[in-house]
């Protein structure tokens, strides 16, 4: 859990009394993930997150424990123990609201910036009532982001922006963590449209490579696009802030600036104030989605299936993994290939999403396979959206009635244009869960 407090002042005494008292609560019994939940087993050690310009602390990295001399000390081990247990949601709940009752107690001053690491299904799971008032308030009194991991995007992109969806409803911002550990996440970056981008550790732990160059691509046209700001993880050396700094980073945090403690270590100069850029806004716009902009064409349906299939090769040759979205009105891809042939595309795809009438369709790894009603009206369109960092495109095309084998078509290769339509595809998929 990374929460970041700002000020422009030192924190007042009563932060650093608090904290001074807190302790890892022990177990009164043999210690289960089950009593852990139960008995709210939590506490909080806390890192320095600096400015890079002059190394001002402009806040704090929180991360959850739990009980010492147990086999659940780590967060890892925790979340594992929890996953296992069907309490993954409850845990993740209750690490936040430990988090939002240790912000209330000390009195941080109002719209203090905070960021929460959260998983996707407790974000999406009800909060219990003993919780809910706390965590309105922590919402309520300051500025909230929701970080989301690299992984857990990547591992179930659905599900991770229905809950970034949700957040962001409730006014809450939406980062992504250790971004950069693989190049799966790369093309999601737009489609989960963060406030801010948290650099994988890895990444300053070695000379820069072509790995590093992809990430930095993607950073960087993100970065411009939207103002994101950008934080660089694992700083140990000084040798390392020329790359980060390069890389877009304006914040950082490692042991180079201090080590987590249980109180949070404060510098002479205080907290310094730091303000995230205007909130990123997700389809704010009203316009139908499937209707591209630009010329309506009509064209011979080779031309339509011929330029599909271009698409559909563009995406499975890509040096980095792509994310698609695909129509299939009639059970197959636009360019007439049959579905199964999802299975090569999704190899070297991190999300490929699927919708076609109702069929039992065949699962396929890494592939989000959305049977929706025939009667859909989406089915009136064969439809296309892809993106990856350096490329998108948006294809839609319409059977012309009474004529046979002719479509209309829009094309574009708008950035833009392709995000809004892949994220309107996601959200008509997760109709089908």
């Amino acid at each position: 859990m990374t929460m970041l407090f700002l000020r422009e002042t030192p924190l007042p005494t009563s932060v650093v009394t608090v904290a001074g008292r807190s302790r890892t609560p022990r177990p009164t019994e043999s210690t289960t993930i089950e009593k852990i939940v139960e008995q709210r087993l939590l506490t909080t050690e806390f890192q320095p997150v600096v400015s890079l310009d002059n190394r001002h602390v402009v806040g704090f990295e929180a991360f959850a424990r739990g009980p010492v001399n147990t086999p659940f000390a780590s967060p890892a081990a925790m979340f594992t123990a929890a996953a296992a247990t069907s309490l993954l949601a409850e845990l993740d709940t209750l690490a936040r609201s430990v988090a939002a009752d240790v912000v209330l107690k000390v009195g941080l001053p109002d719209k203090t910036l905070l960021f929460v690491n959260a998983l996707p299904q407790g974000l999406l799971a009800e909060i219990p009532d003993e919780f809910a008032a706390q965590l309105r308030e922590a919402v309520d009194r300051h500025t909230v982001v929701a970080e989301i991991d690299d992984a857990v995007l990547t591992g179930d992109p659905i599900t991770a922006l229905a809950a970034a969806e949700r957040v962001r409803a409730l006014g809450v911002r939406v980062a992504i963590d250790n971004f950069g550990a693989s190049t799966d996440a790369l093309a999601l970056l737009p489609i989960l449209a963060p406030d801010v981008i948290k650099l994988d550790m890895g990444l300053l732990a070695h000379a820069p490579n072509s790995h590093t160059a992809m990430v930095l691509d993607a950073v960087a046209g993100y970065r411009q696009a939207t103002g994101a700001l950008v934080v660089a993880q694992g700083i140990e050396y000084d040798h390392q802030l020329p790359l980060a700094i390069s890389l877009g980073a304006r914040l950082g945090q490692g042991h180079l600036f201090g080590a987590a403690a249980t109180v949070p270590q404060l510098s002479s100069e205080g907290v310094d104030r730091i303000t995230l850029p205007r909130m990123v806004t997700v389809d704010d716009d009203d316009s139908d989605p499937l209707v591209l902009p630009g010329e309506e064409i009509v064209a011979p349906g080779a031309l339509v299936r011929e330029l599909a299939a271009h698409l559909e090769r563009s995406a499975t040759n890509s040096d980095i993994p792509a994310a698609m979205a695909i129509v299939c009105p009639n059970g197959r891809f636009p360019s007439g290939a049959p579905l199964a042939a999802a299975n090569q595309l999704a190899r070297n795809s991190t999300m490929t999403v699927l919708l076609a009438p109702d069929a039992e369709l065949r699962p396929i790894r890494r592939v989000h396979m959305a049977a929706l009603p025939n009667n859909n009206p989406l089915f009136n369109h064969t439809a296309i959206a892809m993106i990856t960092p350096s490329t998108a495109a948006a294809l839609v095309a319409t059977a012309v009635p009474d004529r046979e084998d002719v479509y209309t078509y829009r094309f574009s290769r708008d950035r833009d244009v392709a995000t809004r339509l892949l994220r309107h595809l996601i959200t008509r998929a997760a109709e089908d869960e």
